[in-house]
């Protein structure tokens, strides 16, 4: 069985390669799977922009219209991560791959599997959350049809869409139900790689937590001997260069995810930072029609639900990283020799300085982050109440 086929990795994988960013997949597959993504994705987004543009002067389409479009531009952020850093993408799967074989089965092995099992369970609960608030969003438009199958009514029902479209001289009423149909898998298409981005970022980030875990019990469990010096001596300075080894190598591990996603985390804050404000004031304005207040409802929790996740998981790495000073404390440094306590003084100096994720290189992406970016964005829905 192929490494990424194990049930830690496998949604993942598949996710990728439907959107042609896998690293490992054939050449003419990606290319494939890129083009059909690509038209399906221009399909949706070129129409939005041509009702934004020829309705500029109704506010509230307008916002309605915009708001999803904002989500267009971080679906295409993330099409540009994984085309610009792809080969660094590759390196950090193959390092993983090789970081399996580092530890001990019974000192540090099983939290591997214990992160990467965590890893798993929040990106299914996550990508299955996202795929139902497509489902629930794009069918918002046919619910009141519905309801006329077994409710007649002489009222007229407008052709409306879960996003504002103008397909120009397409006759909508001919052509409803097939622009429905293909507005739907339009919009699949951008939540799967909005998706797809962060299930990457589920896998890194567990990955380096569960090394940094790892190494923390590593430390802790220095194999000292105090009844036989010399045989400590050779013993434990070397498992200690070994733990050195280690927190380097995951520390560069760290820094290069930090490269592949910092650019990706600023437009994510800049753009949700608008989208969960503009989303709020829909919610106020859409309080009286039930269905699209809940189609609403849903994709503001998922606006919140992707920013979120980006600052947790950076959190529980600054957070596993500075605990390896703790580690350093409880191990039995006591029983150490000079030459090793010199190696555990130089790592806790080391350890002062956390892995961090960051935004542009210029805002750490933690919990503080995010309840400041929710801050900001309940004083740009004051603003848009103000401005109603």
């Amino acid at each position: 069985m192929d490494f990424w086929d194990q049930p830690y990795y496998w949604l993942t994988k598949t996710v990728l390669r439907a959107i042609g960013h896998w690293p490992f997949q054939a050449r003419r597959e990606r290319i494939i799977c890129r083009i059909i993504l690509h038209f399906i994705y221009w399909i949706q987004v070129i129409p939005e922009v041509i009702v934004v543009v020829r309705h500029f002067d109704d506010a509230d389409l307008v916002m309605e219209t915009v708001s999803s479009f904002l989500i267009d531009i971080g679906a295409i952020a993330n099409i540009c991560t994984f085309i610009v850093y792809s080969d660094k993408i590759r390196n950090l799967l193959e390092e993983i791959k090789q970081n399996w074989k580092i530890f001990p089965k019974h000192n540090g092995l099983q939290l591997l599997h214990q992160y990467s099992q965590s890893g798993r369970t929040r990106s299914i609960v996550y990508s299955a959350y996202l795929w139902a608030a497509w489902s629930v969003f794009v069918s918002e438009p046919v619910h009141f049809r519905l309801v006329r199958l077994f409710i007649p009514s002489n009222k007229t029902l407008p052709m409306r869409f879960a996003i504002p479209v103008d397909y120009g001289p397409l006759d909508v009423e001919k052509h409803y139900y097939t622009i429905l149909v293909v507005a739907a898998i339009s919009i699949f298409a951008i939540v799967t790689l909005i998706i797809a981005a962060d299930l990457l970022l589920f896998l890194y980030a567990h990955h380096a937590c569960g090394l940094l875990a790892a190494l923390g019990l590593a430390i802790e469990n220095l194999p000292v001997d105090a009844t036989s010096p010399r045989k400590a001596t050779d013993d434990e300075y070397q498992y200690m260069k070994n733990c050195i080894v280690l927190h380097s190598r995951t520390i560069r591990f760290s820094d290069t995810v930090e490269e592949i996603f910092c650019w990706n985390f600023f437009m994510t804050i800049g753009l949700n930072m608008i989208v969960i404000s503009m989303t709020a004031f829909q919610v106020v304005t859409n309080l009286n029609t039930l269905p699209r207040l809940f189609k609403t409802l849903v994709f503001a929790v998922a606006s919140v639900m992707h920013l979120f996740i980006q600052c947790f998981m950076s959190q529980q790495i600054i957070d596993l990283s500075l605990a390896i000073e703790q580690s350093l404390m409880n191990a039995k440094w006591y029983h150490a020799t000079r030459r090793t306590k010199q190696l555990m003084q130089f790592m806790m100096v080391r350890s002062h300085f956390p892995c961090q994720l960051t935004a542009g290189r210029m805002m750490l992406m933690s919990l503080d982050t995010f309840s400041s970016v929710i801050r900001t964005s309940v004083s740009y829905f004051m603003v848009f109440m103000d401005m109603q």
